[in-house]
């Protein structure tokens, strides 16, 4: 009797200390997924907010820049002033229109061109241009290792949308064609060579700046670029200085809305497949004045026309001080804005196309050549 009694006290014992650690362990569990919780959503909040958003600054005090079809000319002005400061003999800032058009066009811009003849000093003479067709197949002494077309439109007030986008994709390759000859030639910049490594080239949408390693190397290229480089003076603008254009690949750099009808000329295929587009664009596309011829195979061969998309990214107008933004047909009094209002409306469109297209900012394209 007295065997039996202990036996049943120790197993209520065993069973005791059984559902004891039982018990902790069940408690362990609970706050092991209690924490695992925590933290997915923690991680999940951190993923959600958003990044802060990387400003891209795409020249280095050494580019050779070539300014195509400027308005008002106040983005040249920009260039020149703080923070920018870029030398003007390393600089040449063009439009279509003559000089009295321009000023008969957009009011402010005689006040523009005096500030940008002052701040170039012994360059004034050189430094701008007019009548200057962005398609033409004049000849250049000089070699741009950036050529900059901000916010490109013929102004021809096509009210089909499909001329209209038909006559603006073929501005945009007459441009290609006839300026990749006057492109800088040497290494290509680490942040494009980069890019080139792990781009697939017959993909039509274009990539994000949102990478580091990106991040980090053009970063040390402009600070390598800026080593290199004599700090610019304001006194320099009196020193009577040539052009001098650096040792690497040139690009072309063109910025739009991103929002229809902008996305509908895809500058990224435009580009990348112009021998492709050429021919079926000439032929549909509106007539050209008779003065300017369209762009042929026989051209895109000669100049070895053949782009690649370098990068994309978010432009900024309030990165550039005194730049205000212009549309092709003038100022028009009640729709103009005086500002860039027109630029920093952002769309309500979704996009539909690729991660960028159609989301209403303004982005940049930066292309290069393909052999070089």
């Amino acid at each position: 009797m007295v065997k039996r009694g202990k036996g049943k006290l120790r197993t209520a014992l065993v069973n005791h200390q059984a559902r004891t650690l039982q018990r902790k362990a069940e408690k362990q569990h609970a706050e092991a997924r209690e924490a695992a919780m925590n933290r997915k959503a923690k991680l999940k909040t951190s993923s959600a907010r958003p990044k802060p958003k990387k400003h891209v600054s795409p020249f280095t005090r050494d580019d050779t820049i070539l300014l195509i079809g400027e308005g008002n000319f106040s983005f040249t002005l920009s260039l020149l002033c703080e923070p920018h400061c870029h030398p003007p003999h390393q600089l040449l800032a063009t439009s279509f229109d003559t000089e009295q058009e321009v000023c008969e066009k957009y009011p402010d811009a005689r006040d523009i061109l005096a500030q940008i003849r002052e701040r170039a000093g012994v360059h004034a003479d050189s430094i701008l241009a007019f009548g200057v067709d962005a398609g033409g197949r004049s000849a250049s002494p000089h070699r741009w290792s950036k050529v900059w077309f901000g916010f490109p439109h013929v102004g021809a007030g096509h009210k089909d949308e499909q001329r209209n986008v038909l006559a603006n994709q073929l501005l945009l390759l007459r441009f290609f064609v006839s300026v990749a000859p006057f492109l800088t030639r040497g290494p290509i910049p680490t942040y494009a060579a980069n890019v080139k490594k792990v781009r697939n080239d017959s993909d039509d949408d274009d990539d994000d700046d949102d990478d580091d390693d990106y991040a980090v190397d053009e970063a040390k290229q402009s600070l390598q670029d800026m080593h290199d480089t004599d700090q610019y003076d304001a006194q320099e603008a009196h020193i009577k200085r040539s052009l001098q254009p650096p040792f690497r690949q040139g690009s072309v750099l063109i910025t739009l809305r991103n929002t229809s009808p902008y996305t509908l000329w895809n500058v990224p295929m435009l580009a990348k497949r112009l021998p492709t587009v050429l021919t079926p664009i000439v032929a549909s596309a509106p007539s050209l004045p008779r003065h300017m011829h369209p762009p042929t195979l026989q051209d895109v061969e000669r100049n070895e026309a053949y782009y690649t998309l370098w990068r994309s990214y978010e432009f900024f107008p309030q990165d550039w001080p005194h730049y205000s933004h212009r549309r092709t047909v003038g100022w028009i009094e009640g729709v103009s804005t005086s500002e860039n209002q027109d630029l920093l409306r952002r769309s309500s469109q979704t996009p539909q196309l690729g991660k960028h297209v159609g989301t209403g900012e303004c982005r940049t394209w930066e292309l290069g050549l393909r052999n070089s």
